[in-house]
């Protein structure tokens, strides 16, 4: 299988605690630098990825342009539990959580 390669750059800044919006100018100008100085005319626009321990999704997207290439995510310093991960799962689907899972789903009888 052939691997794929992005052909951009790739700038990554891990912040320890809340992201603000310092932090997203400040990743913004590095992004600029190098689309300007660094890559050449045949590689794809810089990217650049922020995470941090907090963030408020407002923030960054009034702080960001909307075809920015700029990233912010959360991230965890330990990994969820199975339970927590299954339940976070189900809630970005949709799925309404059972405390019981060997409960049956009794639908409307009409």
């Amino acid at each position: 299988m052939d691997a794929l390669l992005l052909r951009c750059y790739v700038l990554i800044d891990l912040k320890r605690d809340k992201l603000t919006h310092q932090d997203l100018g400040q990743m913004q100008m590095y992004v600029n630098y190098f689309d300007r100085y660094v890559k050449t005319d045949d590689e794809l626009p810089t990217i650049g990825i922020l995470l941090c321990h907090r963030k408020h999704d407002a923030l960054v997207e009034l702080t960001l342009p909307k075809d920015s290439n700029i990233f912010a995510s959360k991230y965890q310093l330990y990994l969820p539990s199975k339970e927590e991960l299954k339940r976070q799962l189900e809630e970005a689907a949709g799925i309404e959580h059972r405390e019981n899972p060997d409960q049956e789903d009794i639908g409307d009888v009409r």
